[in-house]
């Protein structure tokens, strides 16, 4: 029996590239996603306490108020900061979340294709196989029936 051989074997190879690829970059950039959202968090702690110092500055010691203003709103602008580099990362996921998908439609474009054409290639040459005992058969009966022709 031939092997099958797929033609488009080489893209198939390629396309898993570059899914492997892709998967590299989305994990890199949920990794930083993770960090900007660790760091949103920490920051948003920082500011809290920061305001509790102004709370505290305002009712007990008036003359450090001005100091611990400038610090939550140092710690608040921060924060804004780190918002914002949490939402542009959540577009960078995506990007990289839309590029892994249509990388693993690509692959699995490839991989039915291949089977596809193993089925048929294999139905193929199951059907010659049939074809080449069905012929082997009719020799061998006419051939049987030549030699009981001569026997009698």
């Amino acid at each position: 029996m031939a092997r099958f051989r797929f033609r488009l074997e080489a893209s198939l190879q390629l396309a898993q590239q570059i899914l492997e690829t892709a998967q590299l970059v989305y994990a890199q950039e949920l990794q930083r996603w993770q960090d900007c959202v660790q760091a949103c968090e920490v920051q948003s702690l920082r500011y809290e306490e920061a305001q509790e110092g102004q709370r505290e500055a305002g009712r007990y010691r008036p003359e450090d108020l001005g100091v611990c203003q400038v610090f939550a709103l140092k710690q608040w602008q921060q924060l804004l900061q780190y918002e914002a580099q949490q939402r542009e990362q959540e577009l960078v996921l995506e990007n990289a979340r839309r590029c892994l998908l249509e990388a693993h439609r690509e692959v699995e474009k490839y991989e039915r294709l291949k089977e596809k054409q193993a089925a048929a290639f294999k139905a193929a040459e199951l059907q010659k196989e049939q074809k080449v005992l069905d012929e082997t058969g009719q020799v061998l009966h006419w051939l049987g029936k030549k030699s009981v022709s001569k026997v009698v």
